[in-house]
């Protein structure tokens, strides 16, 4: 039996690669096993419990194991191959003169996810072998109620819990044996298999694993053999089983051929090679794994697959939360992706509250996720999303489709202004701050401006002049309030709520401090003045939201004190902000990237060069982008990849090339009467 060690198994593990579709997404650690496997959406369920493959040599009967890939009996190394979402794992025996060049990826119309095997022999001798496999789920997430069974006709196993269907087979040479049984049991068929023996159980209730096995004959000296598997999903049995035997009745290299030239397709029409070509390969993955963490179905971006559903050291990541996707959305819209930004921000205003607001976060089917408070940032973010695409592409369609969604946001925001001009407190861009923050009022100011100007395109004249004058009074807010002469540069924002501890000793400081009721009028709440920390996300009053020019002297001020009190000055980096306590304090991707897209638009470009590069060295080996780098050793640190990263270094690339719009004066200064086109623009 396969013994867990329940003291790590639910311990938070980023992946080193990622396959899917857009439906379908695994995570795949650095030895080649996967270990996660999301459908049919990339966030939920998680299905997957273990997918074990495995070579035994005849010649070496009296051992007691079969060579399980996962295992150290193999060297490895690890690529994906060259502008695609194919990952290639290449395993050498410690043992044996067997090289397995293994090839995953998830085919790009269907939900089967096929592993592709080249065996080859480089010893003096021939081996004979046997290829095994040892699988279970848990499907949704759950161990009860499930079953499995043999299916003769096709030689598979299949799982299936109410109306969630796995089914695998294999294809290429005959079946030597299969068995199924409960996980963690005597019936369970790993130790068994692990010696080479399967004793023909046919079905199994509650926990099922499996094994199957395939004779794949002599493999003479010098001589290689290919094998494919395949993992199809489906709603019922019929559905799936069609899935399986569409899979199986085409030899792997061919679903290989096609899904290399279906990403090289998607991948080429927009690539261009400019002058940075150092970081080019990070842009092209980038736009890579920005895809496949997006919803084929709905158009939402997912922050990172996930990695901790358990909460043990964050509150995961794998929903989308519309302030990230809109700095996604741009990064696409800005690399000529325009269809997939589009459909995100059709997904935003589907999914509107009906008070014009959005939730913290969703998952990508529309539902509400798990959520501690709502930020009016990301009613802003949205707003000011719908103004860029549509800025880019001249959609009229869009604009339509999108103006009940843009008047609701814009009533929202200009209904949530306080007597200082400043959005009302709310949680801040990093979650952990509420207040009346500056990046907060940064991203309504924006979003205000975004719907007069949009209200001045569709000649609705009343709105116009109303938006905007709300998004004037919220800069005067932010320059009259916000800005320190004190600190000389820009704070993290006014009116904190906090403990009655911190505002007692505020008061005994002789600073601001007051206390007032909650919503209901039951609870007492404490409140303090201001909260005078740098903060990396000052970087947004000049990208994206524009409340000051980049050149103006506050914002030079606020940028270099930002880079004298954040930098590390270990292994570089920008830090989010003073005292980050979050996951050991490290410098985060995304920041230091912002700082570049900053110095870009100061003409500053060696120094945003230098950013970016430094960003793109602490990229993994597969050129995918973390949130944090290690403070310490450098390299990634937490969360990967993290889409919002990815997004800000397409961001990045393409400023340093001059060919970002967003940092183009006169971008957004339409003229308030142009008429809209009849049509998108589409896809570039």
């Amino acid at each position: 039996m396969v013994v867990e060690n329940i003291s790590t198994r639910f311990q938070p593990e980023m992946p080193e690669a990622i396959i899917g579709n857009s439906s379908m997404l695994a995570s795949v650690r650095k030895n080649g096993e996967i270990f996660k496997l999301f459908w049919p959406h990339i966030e939920y369920a998680q299905h997957l419990g273990r997918f074990w493959p495995g070579l035994r040599m005849a010649a070496t009967e009296g051992e007691s194991f079969t060579r399980w890939f996962h295992l150290n009996v193999w060297d490895t190394t690890q690529r994906y191959l060259e502008n695609t979402n194919v990952l290639e794992t290449t395993l050498s025996s410690v043992s044996h003169y067997i090289k397995v060049i293994q090839r995953d990826f998830v085919l790009p119309d269907r939900d089967i996810l096929v592993r592709f095997y080249e065996i080859r022999n480089d010893g003096e001798k021939s081996e004979k072998v046997s290829f095994l496999l040892y699988c279970n789920f848990e499907i949704e997430e759950s161990p009860l109620y499930d079953s499995a069974y043999f299916e003769p006709s096709n030689n598979s196993l299949i799982f299936y819990r109410r109306n969630i269907y796995m089914a695998l087979a294999g294809s290429g040479y005959p079946l030597a044996g299969y068995h199924l049984g409960r996980r963690g049991t005597g019936s369970d068929p790993y130790q068994d298999a692990s010696r080479g023996l399967l004793w023909g159980n046919s079905d199994n209730i509650r926990e099922s694993s499996g094994s199957l096995a395939w004779d794949l004959g002599d493999l003479q000296q010098g001589q290689s053999k290919t094998f494919s598997l395949y993992l199809a999903a489906g709603h019922g049995k019929d559905s799936v089983m069609e899935h399986l035997a569409m899979a199986t009745a085409k030899p792997g290299n061919e679903w290989l051929d096609n899904t290399v030239s279906y990403w090289q397709g998607w991948l080429g029409p927009r690539m261009q090679p400019c002058g940075i070509y150092a970081g080019y390969p990070t842009y092209k993955r980038s736009l890579l794994a920005i895809k496949l963490l997006t919803s084929k179905e709905t158009g939402a971006s997912i922050a990172a697959p996930e990695f901790d559903p358990y909460y043990l050291a964050s509150g995961g990541y794998g929903y989308c939360w519309p302030r990230d996707s809109v700095y996604i959305a741009a990064a696409m819209d800005e690399a000529g992706y325009h269809d997939l930004a589009g459909q995100f921000y059709h997904f935003a205003s589907s999914v509107q509250e009906k008070d014009g607001s959005w939730q913290q976060r969703y998952f990508t089917d529309g539902s509400a996720a798990p959520t501690w408070g709502k930020q009016i940032d990301q009613v802003g973010s949205v707003l000011w999303g719908y103004r860029h695409h549509y800025g880019l592409t001249r959609d009229g369609c869009f604009l339509e489709e999108v103006w009940p969604s843009l008047t609701a946001g814009a009533a929202y925001l200009s209904g949530n202004l306080e007597e200082n001009g400043l959005p009302a407190p709310s949680y801040d861009l990093w979650e952990d701050l509420h207040a009346q923050a500056t990046y907060s009022a940064a991203s309504v100011y924006a979003g205000l401006r975004a719907a007069s100007e949009l209200a001045g395109i569709k000649n609705q004249l009343v709105e116009m002049e109303r938006w905007g004058q709300a998004a004037a009074k919220v800069k005067e807010g932010i320059l009259k309030r916000l800005w320190s002469p004190h600190y000389n540069r820009f704070i993290r924002g006014i009116n904190r709520r906090t403990d009655r501890g911190s505002f007692e000793d505020a008061r005994r400081k002789g600073g601001r401090a007051f206390s007032g009721k909650d919503s209901t009028g039951l609870y007492e709440t404490f409140w303090v003045g201001e909260d005078g920390r740098a903060d990396a996300a000052l970087l947004g009053l000049a990208f994206p939201f524009a409340v000051l020019d980049p050149l103006d002297e506050r914002m030079q001020a606020t940028a270099r004190s930002l880079e004298e009190l954040l930098w590390n000055h270990h292994v570089g980096g920008l830090h989010r902000y003073e005292w980050d306590g979050y996951r050991d304090s490290n410098p985060w991707l995304l920041t230091t990237l912002w700082l570049a897209i900053y110095h870009c638009m100061t003409g500053n470009i060696k120094h945003a060069g230098a950013l970016y590069e430094w960003a793109y060295k602490h990229a993994n080996q597969h050129q995918l982008l973390p949130e944090q780098v290690d403070k310490n050793q450098g390299g990634p640190a937490w969360v990967m990849p993290l889409s919002w990263s990815h997004a800000m270094f397409i961001l990045a690339h393409l400023a340093l090339q001059g060919k970002l719009s967003i940092t183009k004066k006169g971008m957004y200064r339409l003229e308030q009467h142009e008429e809209p086109s009849a049509g998108s623009a589409g896809e570039s």
